[in-house]
C-alpha cells in the first residue's frame, strides 16, 4: 500500500480538484493497458476485485466511515472500470 500523505496546507479546492482528476486519469490508463495487454477478461477480473476491495474496506476503511464519500468513490471507480472494459 502506498505510504499515507497529508495535504499541504496552502491547497486550494481548485489544487485538490486537480489532484482528483489526475489521479482518475491514471486509473483511466491503468485500466486502458489492462485491456491491452492482457485482454478484456482480466480487465473485469481487476475491476471486480477493485470494486470489491473498495466496498469492503480493503483499500482504505475510513471510506467507509462517511457514507457521501463512499457514494461519490465506488460509482466513480465502477462508471470507469466499466467503461474501460467495455472499450
Amino acid at each position: 500500500m502506498a505510504e499515507k500523505f497529508e495535504i499541504p496546507a496552502d491547497f486550494t479546492v481548485e489544487k485538490i480538484q486537480i489532484t482528483m482528476g489526475v489521479l482518475y486519469l491514471c486509473l483511466e490508463h491503468a485500466m486502458a493497458h489492462i485491456v491491452k495487454a492482457e485482454g478484456a477478461l482480466s480487465a473485469a477480473a481487476f475491476q471486480r476485485e477493485l470494486i470489491a476491495a473498495l466496498k469492503n474496506g480493503d483499500i482504505d476503511m475510513s471510506l467507509l466511515d462517511d457514507a457521501r464519500t463512499f457514494d461519490f468513490v465506488v460509482p466513480l471507480v465502477e462508471r470507469l472500470a466499466a467503461a474501460e472494459v467495455a472499450s
